[in-house]
């Protein structure tokens, strides 16, 4: 999240975020509601198909108004910016730059979560990581890093996650800051930006005031001091807490501190840093083994113990790492020394952690697959150590510091501590780690440390592994701690071991009878030396074996009896010979008892073979004390015969004892044997099982990130698919696709109107249809157009007298190739009627102009109008017609030019007297307009007159406007092209049909 507090120039500061299965909506609801100006590089990582294209980086941008980009190559981090892995890479941080590189894991254990986790952590000193939806334990490791750099991780509650694996092993290591809804998380997300905006912009003074307080007060409540360490850590790991805690100031976080209680235990586990791996840096731990592990087998004395010392163990793992090439090289040369890892840490929630040795199975990056089944044991998803590593090691809480060191050490582990410390106090710790050293003894450090300051006390043994051997000095002296004030002390308290103790067995009870009294206590057995029956009293010889209960007489026995009773039975019953052992001391309640054991064979009535035996056990009374006798004693012939005796049971049970011992080991090697070649055959399976497990369960995460992908775009082809429908309904153009061999692949409803086919004959050749075009030419058209890829428009009249506008184009590709024609079909029927239209007005306007520069060049008034009836005669397209003129002086309409009428209708109308009261006097101006043959010939042919009021078909257009006391007609040179000086139109206002006839009337 930016460069280290102490850098001159802050760095973009990166938001990683890691997800997995089910990512791809968890994505989407981050993006949806995370602020675009928070001034963050978002770096996306998610599981990708390796051979399928991704599109998350355009899903993404539908959700963010920030620009989304997948990274090809490389890319310059820029604020407020999204920025996608691309498939089959992996991505790494330098500075501001991101770049995609090939795997460098192998698949099924890539991890392209951690490694850009650790990329950012190594890269930049901090960061903010976040871990959303998502199956596995990718991210889990690269946390724990970027939680040492002093970053800030974010994890989607797994209530929430729709598949919450991912989260809960983060979550697992205790490590994540904030856990919660996506919702909730964005608002988090702003309030730690905000935050850290806050504490760069804070004084530079008041802020040291503040550190100085805060410190002081964590010695006082937790007896460490810190002032000690270098400030630009201790400065970076206050302003990590200040943000997760969301305060602004230094000062308001130490009033934060002193009221809340658990906020000091926080703080105190961020500056001890207790965050470790097993194998850090492989190549030193390496390096270990070979220059260090070896040369101490090597100058191995006989009884003399290893012992190593790791100091700020953590949660053990380091600790653990020692112990596994130790047990390693011991098992090698085959020798099985005294070995002793002391592990200490001031952090008591880690050493917990470490006793318990429970690791996530997250350690399956750090540890081989060999080490692995070694000195681990599955358990519940987890790694538990095994016995034999874990009781190597003892863990302490203990200050190097502030506690007496550990000394006679062979090998001081002590890594990427002194690297927070000042000089002064990693010189003291030089000299203690000199102290606590054999002579000749190692240290080995982290790769970040030195101490080839303090040269006197070390020299190099791998300056690139930083391990050091001690320079012997004539005389140690016991180096000074420093002196550390503490109101507070943590102590490690044990519980205290109970003691058990053993239950005595009482007497038993008295026989019942005289009978009973003398008899001794018996047993009888079957021929497998299983128990049949017990007398009343014999309990008391008898103390069972630990375990499952077994029916077995000799495991039931007192210890001291087992093997002479062993013996007897099997020579009673192979043998079928009594026996009588020796007199064996037992301890009775405290007093020691000689019994003897009398074992009988027994032959049930009517059976030849003894298939039973019977056991008495004799209590012969105290065993007498022991007794030195004088040396100049002699032995009689009657102990002699007695220690004889016993020597020769003895040998007899030492022997039978020696074959029994030799069977058992037979038997337990040949189940040795069985059972390794089981286990390596289970071990193989697991093995592969495990393999595939992985192999799928990165399979599986792929497709899920393609599923959710696909299923996005289908929303998208869905989306685009109604609208595609809805253009397709709307539009009133008829659209055909075609393909390069004529055949229909796609059209629009409006075809219909021009082809007789339907959505059911898709796939069918275009010309297998009849069409309403009075147009052959189509398939020469589509020829040519996927030739000369030349569109082709052209204007197509139909059977039914319509206009069509016809478009024939190449249909292309997304990869620009030509794969059929488009075919287009547009109504243009009122366009054609406008044009024939606007070009007749065109004419008339034409026509007109012309005739009145005729009239007045005209010297007669008769030759103008003949020509202006021609004109109005042809313009309309009628077939007769006439012109009156009006006489002032005499009231008549006079007949001045005719086409068309009938003698009878020019006779009469040759002259109208308009004073008159007839028919025509009466009439108001009447502009006819009919067609040939209509209701107005057949009038005139009727010598019927037109009145005004009467109803007429809609081909005649009335005008009630009155022409009356209008002089101005009779002046010729007063007409106009449209209209009469009066201005009432010479064409009538109707429907633009081919008039018959026009007729200008006027009365008084």
């Amino acid at each position: 999240m930016g460069a280290r507090l102490d850098d001159p120039q802050p760095l973009t500061p990166v938001c990683a975020i890691g997800a997995s299965a089910g990512g791809v909506s968890a994505l989407k609801s981050f993006f949806g509601h995370v602020k675009s100006d928070l001034g963050l590089a978002y770096v996306v990582i998610v599981h990708l198909a390796p051979d399928h294209p991704s599109s998350l980086s355009e899903i993404l941008a539908s959700q963010t108004r920030m620009p989304v980009q997948q990274v090809e190559d490389s890319a310059k981090l820029q604020p407020n910016c999204v920025y996608v892995i691309p498939p089959n890479r992996e991505l790494v941080i330098a500075g501001d730059d991101v770049t995609a590189r090939p795997f460098t894991g192998a698949k099924g254990r890539r991890s392209p979560i951690d490694m850009f986790f650790e990329s950012v952590a190594a890269a930049r000193g901090d960061g903010i990581a976040i871990l959303l939806s998502g199956s596995g334990s990718d991210g889990t490791v690269g946390v724990r890093a970027v939680k040492e750099a002093g970053g800030v991780i974010f994890a989607q509650d797994p209530s929430e996650a729709e598949y919450p694996m991912m989260a809960e092993s983060a979550i697992a290591t205790g490590v994540v800051d904030f856990v919660c809804p996506l919702a909730t998380l964005t608002e988090r997300l702003s309030e730690v930006m905000r935050s850290k905006r806050a504490i760069r912009k804070e004084n530079p003074e008041d802020k040291e005031q503040s550190v100085m307080q805060i410190i002081a007060f964590l010695r006082r409540r937790t007896g460490h001091d810190f002032s000690n360490y270098k400030r630009p850590t201790v400065m970076r790991r206050l302003s990590r807490r200040m943000q997760v805690v969301r305060q602004e100031s230094f000062s308001s976080y130490y009033q934060y501190l002193q009221n809340n209680k658990n906020e000091i235990n926080d703080l105190f586990s961020d500056l001890l840093i207790s965050v470790t791996a097993f194998f850090r840096d492989p190549e030193a731990f390496a390096a270990l083994s070979e220059k260090v592990i070896k040369p101490l087998f090597d100058k191995l004395e006989d009884d003399a113990p290893i012992r190593v010392w790791v100091i700020g163990c953590a949660t053990g793992e380091e600790a653990y790492s020692v112990g596994i090439l130790l047990l390693e090289e011991a098992a090698r040369r085959g020798v099985h020394p005294s070995m002793q890892i002391f592990a200490s840490d001031i952090d008591d929630v880690a050493l917990a952690t470490a006793r318990e040795g429970r690791y996530l199975k997250s350690i399956e990056a750090d540890v081989s697959e060999e080490r692995l089944r070694r000195f681990f044991i599955q358990d519940n998803g987890h790694y538990r150590v095994k016995k034999e590593l874990r009781e190597l090691i003892l863990f302490a809480a203990h200050s190097a510091l502030k506690d007496p060191p550990f000394i006679k050490i062979d090998l001081i582990s002590c890594r990427n501590l002194l690297i927070y410390m000042q000089r002064e106090l990693q010189r003291q710790l030089c000299g203690l780690f000199h102290y606590a050293l054999k002579p000749n003894g190692y240290v080995f450090l982290g790769s970040a440390e030195s101490i080839d300051a303090t040269h006197s006390f070390f020299s190099p043994v791998d300056r690139d592994a930083r391990i050091y051997v001690s320079v012997g000095q004539s005389e140690k002296v016991t180096p000074p701690l420093p002196q550390l004030t503490s109101d507070f002390r943590s102590f490690e308290h044990r519980p205290l071991q109970a003691v058990a103790f053993e239950p005595s067995i009482g007497v038993g009870q008295t026989h019942a009878s005289a009978l009973e009294r003398s008899a001794p206590p018996s047993v009888l057995v079957d021929g497998s030396f299983k128990i049949l029956h017990l007398s009343p009293n014999a309990g008391r010889f008898f103390r069972p074996l630990e375990g499952p209960f077994s029916a077995d007489l000799a495991a039931q026995v007192r210890p001291e009896l087992r093997v002479d009773l062993k013996l007897a039975l099997q020579r009673a019953v192979e043998k079928g010979e009594c026996s009588l052992s020796v007199p064996i001391p037992i301890a009775f309640n405290g007093e020691s008892h000689l019994v003897a054991l009398h074992v009988a064979p027994f032959t049930p009535d009517g059976q030849s073979v003894a298939q039973q035996a019977i056991v008495l056990f004799m209590d012969l009374g105290k065993a007498p004390a022991m007794e030195s006798a004088p040396e100049t004693e002699e032995v009689s012939r009657g102990e002699i015969k007695r220690l004889r005796q016993e020597l020769a049971a003895a040998q007899d049970r030492l022997g039978a004892g020696r074959r029994e011992y030799e069977q058992a080991t037979q038997d337990l090697r040949a189940a040795n044997e069985e059972l390794q070649s089981i286990n390596e055959k289970y071990r193989s399976t697991a093995e592969e099982l495990e393999t595939s497990k992985e192999e799928l369960q990165s399979i599986n995460e792929e497709l899920q990130t393609v599923n959710s992908e696909l299923k996005n775009k289908l929303e998208a082809v869905s989306t685009a698919h109604n609208n595609l429908e809805n253009l397709v309904a709307a539009t009133e153009a008829g659209t055909l696709f075609l393909d390069p061999n004529l055949r229909i692949r796609f059209l629009t409803p409006r075809v219909n109107d021009y082809f007789n086919i339907s959505a059911a004959d898709i796939g069918r050749r275009i010309s297998d249809f009849r069409h309403r075009l009075v147009y052959e030419g189509l398939e020469q058209d589509v020829a040519n157009v996927l030739k000369s890829l030349v569109p082709v428009d052209k204007n197509l009249q139909t059977t039914d007298e319509r206009w069509v506008q016809m478009q024939v184009r190449p249909y292309r590709t997304q990869e620009e190739q030509i794969d059929g024609v488009v075919v287009t079909f547009t109504d243009v029927t009122k366009l054609k009627n406008t044009e024939q239209e606007l070009a007749m007005e065109l004419r008339a306007m034409a026509r007109l102009q012309e005739l009145s520069t005729k009239v007045m060049e005209a010297n007669q008034l008769e030759r103008p109008l003949e020509a202006i009836l021609d004109a109005i005669i042809e313009l309309t397209g009628a077939q007769f017609g006439c012109i009156h003129l009006y006489e002032e002086a005499d009231h008549l309409l006079r007949l001045v030019v005719h086409r068309g009428f009938e003698q009878r209708f020019i006779d009469h109308f040759a002259k109208v007297d308009v004073s008159s009261r007839d028919a025509f006097a009466k009439c108001q101006r009447v502009v006819v307009e009919a067609s040939k043959g209509s209701l107005a010939q057949r009038a005139w042919k009727r010598r019927a007159p037109l009145v005004i009021g009467q109803r007429y078909p809609r081909r005649f257009v009335r005008h009630p406007e009155s022409w009356s006391g209008c002089s101005r007609c009779t002046s010729v040179s007063r007409i106009s092209s449209r209209r009469m000086s009066c201005g009432s139109s010479i064409f009538g206002r109707g429907r633009r049909r081919t008039p018959s006839a026009f007729t200008h009337y006027n009365s008084s």
